[in-house]
């Protein structure tokens, strides 16, 4: 319904249009180094910045557990005192001088943000003040977490869909916040008479295409080819790829099919996303073979061959092939029994179980 369900949680979100606007709330963003080191009495942690580009920086830090527990049982709070300092001139100088107080018997993690900073390259260090506990009764280990390195500008981003979430830490506390996302993927360009939420073509496709949200299989890997941007648009133009061929198995792909529980589904569809670069042949193969069909270039267009149920293209009998001495014109061969496969286990997402990868086997 687009409204929150969860109180102070701000959810910012774009498409990923060429000219959209800089997210509202977001204006920096940031390089996140995780530590995640303890930090001990007179044995500070330092690290050093190289990056030239950076306006400020976030340390984030915390304690273990901070708790001190008395000879009756009895559990109080107590503190802690940290340091956070930049090397400037050859000397260390304190920007931030922190005291955690309270109890708590878990992890409770803080940070501050620290600008005005020195020519590069220069050290950082957090430091603790408190002497280290030599008994099980007082629990106050320390630890630098991370430290972001931020650049004060606003990005719109271009062609990227993105979510910003800002979360009130009064809420939360310290805890990670889990998101998860349900992505439908890109628009492509699909058949200018062809509804993707029907699957229906209406009248004589006129060769020309029109936006729109489709997983029709065809069209995914027409996308990929044409695209000047993240697919082989700036090696393949739309004249290079046989668009009417990829009709016929987009059509193909598009035809009902029982489901197992009843009700029907379309036959192929591609619920995909590209994570790391690979080979375009590599990646092209992959979509084909998903149809069950192969890419060929024919010498003017890269055309596709799909292995599907077609009309008959020429009837051979004993009437018109030439008869040999032995009168017998056809001979059959078969592989042997042992080497026909009559079951596969299939690896495929399941929707029902976290999106998690599950396991069919199929028998015939």
């Amino acid at each position: 319904e687009g409204n929150t369900n969860i109180s102070g949680v701000t959810v910012v979100f774009r498409a990923g249009e060429q000219e959209q606007t800089p997210p509202e709330g977001f204006e920096s963003s940031g390089s996140e180094t995780v530590l995640g080191t303890e930090v001990k009495y007179d044995t500070p942690i330092t690290r050093t910045i190289t990056s030239a580009n950076i306006d400020r920086l976030r340390f984030t830090f915390g304690v273990q557990a901070l708790v001190e527990t008395t000879s009756k049982g009895d559990r109080n709070p107590s503190e802690v005192r940290l340091l956070v300092q930049i090397q400037r001139n050859g000397g260390w100088v304190t920007e931030k001088d922190i005291t955690i107080k309270g109890k708590t018997t878990s992890q409770y993690l803080a940070s501050v943000v620290v600008g005005n900073l020195p020519p590069r390259p220069f050290n950082i260090r957090m430091r603790r003040m408190t002497p280290d506990s030599t008994t099980d009764q007082l629990q106050n280990k320390t630890l630098w977490s991370s430290y972001t390195e931020i650049i004060d500008v606003k990005q719109c981003y271009p062609n990227t869909a993105l979510v910003g979430v800002q979360v009130d830490s009064e809420h939360f506390g310290s805890q990670q916040v889990s998101r998860n996302y349900h992505l439908r993927g890109r628009i492509l360009q699909v058949p200018s008479n062809y509804n993707p939420q029907t699957r229906q073509y209406s009248g004589i496709w006129d060769g020309t295409f029109k936006p729109a949200y489709s997983n029709n299989m065809a069209w995914c890997l027409w996308d990929m080819l044409t695209h000047p941007r993240y697919g082989m648009g700036k090696r393949l133009g739309a004249a290079d790829v046989d668009k009417w061929a990829l009709y016929v198995i987009g059509q193909h792909c598009d035809q009902s099919v029982p489901d197992g529980s009843g009700g029907t589904e379309p036959r192929i569809t591609c619920n995909a996303y590209l994570t790391t670069q690979r080979k375009a042949w590599d990646v092209l193969s992959d979509f084909c073979s998903a149809m069950r069909c192969m890419p060929v270039w024919n010498g003017q267009t890269l055309t596709f061959v799909q292995d599907r149920p077609s009309d008959k293209v020429w009837t051979y009998n004993r009437s018109n092939v030439v008869m040999p001495d032995d009168g017998a014109p056809f001979r059959y061969s078969f592989s042997a029994l042992k080497d026909r496969h009559n079951a596969v286990e299939v690896n495929w997402i399941d929707p029902n179980n976290g999106q998690e990868t599950a396991t069919e086997l199929v028998e015939d």
